[in-house]
C-alpha cells in the first residue's frame, strides 16, 4: 500500500483480511464457529472518532471464531499495525489512580449526581483497591453532613460508602423539596400584609377632601353681577 488507507477503507480491508477461512477439518473447528458468516457489516466500520485499539479488539473478539491462515493473518497483522499508526492520535491514554484525584465534587454539585460522576470515572481505571477509591472518594467530598459522619466513621469499601451516601442522598433530596415549598407561616404573613395595604388604601380614598372649585363671572354676564363681583 503506498497511500494511508481512510478510515472506512482500512476497516473494510482489516474486515476481509480476517474473514479468510480454510475448510472445517475437525469437530472441534466446527464447534469454533468455523463458516459462520463474520462479513463486515456497515456497523462495523471505523468511524474515525474512538480509540482504534478499541475497535481492532472488538474485531478480533468476532474474528476469533475463524480459522486464518499464516499467510493471511502476517497481512492482517501488518495491516492492523498500519491502522492504528494511522489513527494513533485517536488512542486513549490508560487512566491511572491519580485521576480520580482530580474527580472532586463541584460547587452546588448534589451528592447524588456526585456519587453517579465518581462513579463512572471508576470504570475508567481498573485494578484500583476498594480501600483507596473510599479513601479518594472521602477525600473529594465537599465539607457537610456526610463528610463529617465519614470522617468519624471511615468507610473500609467504596461499596460501603455508597450504602452510606444513599442515606444522606435522601435527606439533602428531601430538604430540598421542603425548602423550595414556601411555610404556612410566611404564606399567612404575606396574605396579612395584603390585606392591610388593601384597607390602609380604602382608608385613604374615604378621607380625601373635595377639591377646591373656584368660580368665575362671565364676561357676558349683567352689569348688576360685575359690580356685586367688585364691591366682594
Amino acid at each position: 500500500m503506498s497511500e494511508e488507507p481512510s478510515a472506512q477503507a482500512a476497516s473494510r480491508a482489516i474486515a476481509h483480511a480476517a474473514h479468510v477461512a480454510v475448510p472445517p477439518r475437525s469437530p472441534r473447528q466446527l464447534h469454533r464457529g468455523h463458516g459462520v458468516d463474520l462479513a463486515p457489516r456497515n456497523n462495523d466500520e471505523y468511524d474515525g472518532m474512538k480509540d482504534p485499539q478499541d475497535h481492532l479488539d472488538q474485531f478480533l473478539a468476532k474474528a476469533d471464531l475463524l480459522d486464518i491462515s499464516d499467510a493471511a493473518y502476517y497481512s492482517f497483522e501488518q495491516l492492523s499495525q498500519r491502522f492504528l499508526h494511522h489513527f494513533a492520535i485517536n488512542k486513549r491514554d490508560p487512566k491511572t489512580a491519580s485521576y480520580l484525584f482530580t474527580v472532586t465534587q463541584r460547587e452546588h454539585e448534589s451528592l447524588r449526581e456526585y456519587v453517579q460522576r465518581f462513579s463512572e470515572a471508576v470504570l475508567e481505571v481498573p485494578h484500583v483497591n476498594q480501600e483507596l477509591l473510599a479513601s479518594i472518594m472521602q477525600q473529594n467530598l465537599r465539607m457537610g453532613r456526610f463528610h463529617e459522619s465519614i470522617a468519624r466513621k471511615p468507610p473500609a469499601t467504596l461499596d460501603e460508602l455508597l450504602v452510606r451516601a444513599e442515606k444522606y442522598i435522601q435527606i439533602e433530596e428531601t430538604s430540598r423539596v421542603k425548602a423550595a415549598i414556601p411555610s404556612k407561616r410566611i404564606i399567612e404573613e404575606e396574605d396579612h400584609s395584603r390585606r392591610h395595604v388593601s384597607e390602609n388604601n380604602q382608608k385613604d380614598q374615604r378621607h380625601v377632601p373635595p377639591p377646591n372649585i373656584t368660580r368665575y363671572t362671565l364676561l357676558n354676564a349683567p352689569h348688576a353681577e360685575f359690580l356685586a363681583v367688585a364691591e366682594q
